[in-house]
């Protein structure tokens, strides 16, 4: 499909969850925050690290916020990180024309974890990871946490998305010493379809430790950091796993 303003066209699947991906990103223009002050703070920020600046998206699904943000930010680096199979492989395609996009197939966590769709029938902006506690198969996805990311891209934190279908559970519950850099976070909150498994009291709690304001645009919560405000303590690393 083309896009008015983006130099390549954009692949979405027919009947599927993809058509409302794509009228989110590019009819209601869901993640475009210019109307709130705080986000000049972000593009001043970007502007300072040019080349070094990282955004993480993560649960890219197809890879249409991960190419919204490539042309916000055509110096940046964009982690465009997703677990399924047939979803990375529409980020590949839609991500073809954009040399700043990183396609990183994985489900983010907060440590080493051998992880796997849980849900594959689900649609496809819905899949979701969970630990597997038997030994590892052949369905297995890799874990990477916002940490590894950062350092695998070298560079600083700008933004990052978090759209994960309760993964926020364990990405927030250790080792978000990233927090105290990152000028904005995107947060879906998805207890509305996991009930009572507590991700989203993680997330929040988390979240609320750092000087941000929070607005609350669409179906996500974007976190703005005081760029005046100190960095909090870092927290403890993950635990040691057994086995």
């Amino acid at each position: 499909m083309i896009v008015p303003g983006y130099a390549q066209p954009v692949w979405i699947r027919p009947g599927t969850s993809d058509v409302a991906v794509f009228e989110r990103m590019f009819l209601r223009h869901a993640l475009d925050a210019n109307s709130y002050p705080q986000q000049g703070r972000v593009d001043a920020r970007a502007r300072e690290l040019g080349a070094r600046a990282v955004v993480i998206d993560g649960g890219a699904n197809i890879g249409l916020a991960a190419v919204w943000f490539a042309r916000r930010y055509p110096q940046a680096k964009i982690m465009a990180v997703e677990p399924d199979p047939a979803n990375v492989a529409m980020i590949r395609k839609n991500a073809a024309g954009y040399p700043n996009i990183v396609t990183v197939q994985a489900g983010l966590w907060d440590g080493p974890a051998s992880l796997q769709i849980v849900n594959p029938e689900a649609r496809p902006w819905e899949r979701k990871v969970g630990e597997v506690e038997q030994a590892p198969t052949a369905g297995t996805v890799r874990s990477v946490t916002v940490n590894e990311l950062l350092a695998t891209a070298g560079g600083e934190p700008l933004i990052v998305k978090l759209i994960i279908e309760g993964a926020e559970k364990a990405v927030f519950r250790s080792n978000t010493e990233w927090l105290d850099r990152t000028p904005l976070v995107i947060y879906m909150p998805g207890d509305w379809a996991h009930p009572w498994d507590g991700a989203g009291r993680t997330a929040m709690a988390a979240l609320a430790r750092q000087p941000y304001d929070w607005i609350v645009r669409e179906l996500c919560v974007f976190c703005f950091r005081d760029p005046a405000a100190a960095p909090t303590e870092i927290s403890a690393p993950a635990p040691a796993r057994c086995g």
